[in-house]
């Protein structure tokens, strides 16, 4: 649009305040287009899962419609890759926040271990094709700075994955018109993607952490819905005081040497039963090495097979009790 050189004065004015006005709407266009392509997250499926799953993915189920879950409660994770625009200590502060949050609402436990230790939960920092990007549906390659943040795979493949193109920080989300790009809020971020490695899907509510645009509407807290999906999900009872929270103990044995480990509480309560796992698989019955002497007492045989994370889940009817975690460590000598 262009005004006549011939136009009078009123005219000018006129087609002047016209230009303005559509330049102005054009910028603030571009700069919605640009919020709205900035806030982007995946979820992943385990491997084996995505052509089966496409169709129900999108359909934002609060809790995976497939049912994966952790067999476990005692959960274990560590960093393997630390992003380029966050120190290392705030990286740390940062997740483990995001992970006391989920703990604070359910019977879940969150313990950090070193790189070189095995764990649950893998979180790392990566640029574009990072792993099998190229070959998923669902798990698609980063992009480079803005657009996609970040994406987690639902149990038990327990992997989350940020963009390392992006400028992560320990605090609110906000745009740095000096540098032109988004700092992102590595605490909020990192707790909607814990979410999903947990096994939530997307909420429809609009003030739920795992609502699929929390990030855009900077929701830094869970709200009721997140709450109750978890609950729901690990048969945490509504109205029912949370379990004591149970610490990954280690124990270092000679190779060839047998340990045994007691999961009692100080108070027996009838009716109770205890189940044990190993690296979160379920032990339904002695195995060479791994003998269930009886309900509450496992006796290992330490060796490079059996070593690993025991951990023993006591249940009275549907409710959660109490238990043990142990991580079996070969002392080598």
């Amino acid at each position: 649009m262009g005004c006549k050189l011939g136009a009078g004065w009123s005219g000018r004015i006129l087609c002047n305040f016209v230009y303005i006005l559509c330049t102005f709407t054009a910028i603030s266009l571009l700069l919605f287009m640009f919020c709205a392509w900035h806030q982007q997250e995946s979820l992943s499926l385990p491997k084996g899962d995505y052509e089966s799953s496409i169709a129900t993915r999108w359909k934002r189920y609060t809790i995976n419609p497939l049912g994966y879950k952790w067999d476990h409660l005692n959960l274990t994770y560590k960093i393997v890759k630390f992003p380029n625009t966050l120190n290392k200590a705030d990286t740390q502060k940062a997740i483990e926040i995001a992970f006391r949050m989920w703990s604070r609402v359910s019977p879940l436990t969150f313990h950090s271990v070193q790189p070189h230790h095995d764990a649950d939960l893998k979180i790392g920092f990566y640029t574009f094709n990072h792993s099998d990007c190229w070959f998923s549906s669902l798990h698609p390659c980063f992009d480079g700075l803005n657009g996609e943040l970040a994406h987690a795979f639902l149990p038990p493949r327990g992997e989350i994955h940020f963009d390392n193109h992006e400028f992560w920080v320990l605090g609110p989300s906000r745009f740095s018109w000096k540098q032109g790009v988004w700092y992102n809020d590595l605490v909020q971020v990192a707790a909607h993607e814990i979410g999903h490695a947990l096994g939530l899907w997307h909420s429809n509510d609009v003030r739920a952490l795992m609502h699929p645009n929390a990030t855009q509407t900077r929701t830094r807290y869970l709200a009721q819905d997140d709450i109750w999906a978890i609950q729901r999900l690990y048969k945490f009872p509504h109205n029912v005081t949370a379990p004591k929270k149970v610490k990954v103990k280690s124990r270092y044995v000679p190779i060839g040497q047998s340990i045994t480990f007691h999961c009692k509480q100080k108070v027996h309560q009838p009716l109770q039963r205890i189940s044990w796992y190993k690296d979160g698989s379920r032990l339904r019955s002695s195995v060479p090495g791994l003998v269930i002497s009886s309900p509450s007492i496992l006796v290992i045989q330490a060796n490079e097979v059996t070593r690993g994370r025991y951990t023993c889940v006591i249940h009275k009817d549907r409710a959660i009790i109490g238990g043990k975690a142990w991580q079996l460590h070969l002392l080598e000598e």
